[in-house]
C-alpha cells in the first residue's frame, strides 16, 4: 500500500488522503481498481478522525483505493462542497496516476460528511459548482454512492447543528429545503446505499427513509438497511473506532461487506 497526501486549496486547510493498494504482476483487475471517495461526519464544524482511515483501510482490503477528505469546516455553503467536488475531480483527473478506473468511482460519507457526499451524487450537474470547478458536468457524477447515517433533510427531521453551521441559525425554509437532498434527486442521480440505525439520537433515521423514498419515486437504484439499534456515528462499528462497549455493534458491521456488494454490482467490478 502506498499512502500519499494532497492539497486541494491554496490555504492547505482541505486535504485528501490517499490509500492506493499495491499493484499485483499479472493480475488485470490491479491495473484500474474501483475506488471511494470518502468524507468523515462532524456535524460540519469538524472531521472526524473515526470515520476517515478506519473506513478506508476496509475498503483497502476489499480492492478499493480509498480517498479520504479532511474538507473546510466551520464555513457557510458552498464551501464544503466546493472542496468535495474539487476533490472528486482531481481524483477523476488522475486516475491513470493512482492506478484507478475514472468510471469506477464512488462517494461516501457518515452524518455531515453523508451530506456532502450526497450533494455531490445529486447536485453533480449544478451550474454553479461547474463553474467554480471549471470542468464538464460529468466529471463531477460519481458512479455510485454510500451513505451512513447521513444528514439528508432540513426540513424532515434534520440534524439542526449541521445546519446551522452550514446556512447559519436564521437559514429561510427556502434555503433548508434547497439543500435538502431529497428535493435534489432526479433521474441522472447515481445508484445510492443507505444504512441508519432506528433509534439513531442524533440524526434521526427519517433522513435515511426521504432519501430511499426519493430514489424510489425516480426509480434510481437503492438498498436501505435499517438496523434495529445503535447510536450514531458508528463508522466500522468495532472497538477500534469504538468510545464505550455501546459502540461495539457487530450486526451493523454488516454495513461494510453489504455496501461493498453494492458498489460491486453497480461499478461492474
Amino acid at each position: 500500500m502506498t499512502v500519499k497526501t494532497f492539497s486541494i486549496n491554496p490555504e492547505k486547510t482541505a486535504f485528501v488522503r490517499a490509500y492506493l493498494p499495491d499493484k499485483i504482476s499479472g493480475v488485470p483487475y490491479c491495473e484500474k481498481r474501483p475506488s471511494v471517495v470518502i468524507f468523515p461526519g462532524g456535524g460540519y464544524d469538524h472531521v472526524s478522525e473515526r470515520e476517515g482511515e478506519p473506513i478506508a483501510l476496509q475498503y483497502l482490503a476489499e480492492g478499493f483505493a480509498a480517498f479520504v477528505v479532511t474538507y473546510t469546516t466551520n464555513a457557510r455553503f458552498p464551501a464544503p462542497l466546493i472542496d468535495a467536488a474539487y476533490t472528486f475531480y482531481k481524483v477523476r483527473m488522475r486516475a491513470e496516476e493512482f492506478g484507478i478506473d475514472p468510471a469506477k468511482i464512488a462517494v461516501l460519507g457518515c452524518s455531515a460528511g453523508g451530506h456532502i457526499a450526497g450533494c455531490l451524487a445529486t447536485m453533480w450537474n449544478d451550474n454553479m459548482i461547474v463553474k467554480t470547478i471549471g470542468c464538464v458536468p460529468e466529471d463531477l457524477r460519481p458512479d455510485a454512492a454510500v451513505l451512513c447515517y447521513p444528514v439528508i433533510s432540513g426540513v424532515t427531521s434534520p440534524h439542526v447543528g449541521s445546519f446551522n453551521v452550514l446556512l447559519g441559525e436564521d437559514a429561510s425554509r427556502s434555503d433548508l429545503s434547497r439543500l435538502s437532498l431529497e428535493n435534489r434527486v432526479t433521474p441522472k442521480t447515481p445508484p445510492i446505499f443507505l444504512w441508519h440505525t432506528a433509534n439513531d439520537q442524533s440524526v434521526s433515521a427519517h433522513n435515511s427513509l426521504v432519501m430511499a423514498k426519493a430514489c424510489i419515486s425516480n426509480k434510481i437504484p437503492v438498498e436501505l438497511h435499517m438496523f434495529d439499534d445503535g447510536p450514531h456515528g458508528l463508522s466500522t462499528c468495532d472497538k477500534s473506532v469504538a468510545r464505550d462497549e455501546n459502540a461495539i455493534r457487530p450486526t451493523c458491521r454488516q454495513w461494510i461487506k453489504l455496501s461493498v456488494a453494492f458498489l460491486n454490482k453497480y461499478l461492474n467490478v
